[in-house]
């Protein structure tokens, strides 16, 4: 492990370290991870060659014992500098997507032939290994029970470490900075391509390692892409004076995501918009303001819900199930801000609030990036501001 690693040896440790008490409560003797992020986490080892679906990775985390790495021979070398792990093992070339008789034999030489593996077989998270081999896996051990470890790996990401609140907040910082270039330089004429390619291009001049989701989503009146979808990906459409753009943008930095939504009018703005504007703002604050260690998650969807209806927008209010997500080494993570979820919220959670509001004539989506403090919450984006801007 060498001076560029993304977090300190402590900060591995303690990870693996609180995975291991939710193991033993769960009477769970290994964990196999082998999704992108998960097996970032923990190893701190950043492959580059996750981008091809040919390729495998994977890490076995035992109750007991040295935690080991299973991967392409390539990548040994890699391995040994940018993680903490220092058991490492390859499986040979000829059968780069397996790796299924490597984990067979580590899991035979831990004794945990009848053990209690769990590996990514919950909601929100795929296991990233064919199923056939999955099912090879299966009968290599089929006296062990596999069972989801997927809400285990959950619950460690939910709380950011101060280290990746900086992360986090250094993305974010990104993001504002590349929405200023956008604000100042948006105008009719512009075409939907070149608009999301500026905020793209600003991401990367300010050091993120890749722009993330860059969408966006222009009001056009009976067109069935806004009434059916909230953001979609850009065309060749040139944007002319009057229209109304909802963007999202977000972008990466050493791993970590930044991810909100700005609107803004070309020229001017129709009353019907800047009303639907004032109402998301207001269920925005709303939401923001209920953000606090130690109330469940629903209060924040229950507080956007009521100021909405106090606007006289009780129809749409009572459609709505959610206004956010967590996010972190993934844009989209759990606890999701929903309706019914009644998961806690604690200090180090971060969030992206999104509350939007779709009436005849009109539409709205603002967000915002937000980090649970001990006390209440922190707004790490560029505050929206409180009126439609109209450039």
């Amino acid at each position: 492990m060498n001076d560029h690693a993304d977090f300190s040896l402590k900060e591995y440790q303690q990870r693996l370290s609180k995975l291991r008490v939710l193991m033993a409560e769960r009477g769970i003797d290994a964990v196999l991870v082998t999704t992108e992020a998960n097996h970032r986490y923990f190893t701190g080892h950043v492959p580059r060659r996750w981008m091809h679906q040919y390729t495998a990775m994977f890490t076995l985390l035992p109750l007991e014992g040295e935690p080991l790495l299973i991967v392409p021979p390539q990548e040994a070398c890699m391995c040994e500098e940018d993680s903490w792990m220092k058991s490492i093992r390859t499986f040979p070339l000829e059968h780069i997507l397996q790796g299924v008789d490597a984990i067979t034999d580590a899991v035979r030489e831990l004794g945990l032939e009848e053990g209690r593996i769990g590996t990514e077989l919950g909601g929100i998270v795929s296991l990233r290994m064919p199923c056939e081999d999955f099912d090879q896996l299966q009968q290599n051990l089929s006296h062990v029970d596999f069972v989801d470890a997927s809400a285990l790996c959950w619950k460690l990401r939910a709380r950011k470490s101060s280290t990746e609140v900086e992360r986090i907040r250094e993305a974010v910082a990104i993001t504002d900075a590349a929405y200023q270039v956008l604000f100042e330089e948006v105008k009719p004429g512009m075409s939907e391509r070149e608009l999301c390619r500026l905020l793209a291009v600003e991401h990367l001049r300010r050091g993120a390692e890749m722009p993330g989701s860059i969408t966006l989503a222009p009001y056009i009146p009976d067109d069935i892409r806004v009434a059916n979808s909230t953001l979609r990906r850009p065309i060749d459409r040139v944007l002319t004076a009057g229209e109304m753009i909802t963007q999202d943008a977000g972008g990466v930095y050493r791993g970590y995501w930044s991810d909100y939504t700005r609107m803004f009018a070309l020229g001017r703005a129709s009353a019907a918009h800047q009303d639907a504007y004032r109402v998301v703002y207001d269920c925005l604050q709303a939401a923001i303001e209920a953000t606090r260690p130690g109330v469940p998650i629903s209060d924040l969807v229950h507080a956007a819900k009521a100021t909405m209806s106090a606007s006289g927008h009780a129809d749409y209010a009572a459609k709505v199930k959610g206004i956010g997500h967590a996010m972190g080494l993934e844009i989209i993570e759990p606890p999701f801000i929903a309706f019914e979820n009644e998961v806690i919220l604690a200090e180090g959670m971060v969030f992206t609030i999104e509350p939007g509001l779709f009436t005849a004539d009109a539409f709205c989506m603002l967000e915002e990036d937000v980090l649970v403090t001990n006390r209440g919450c922190e707004v790490l984006s560029k505050p929206a501001s409180a009126e439609l801007p109209i450039l």
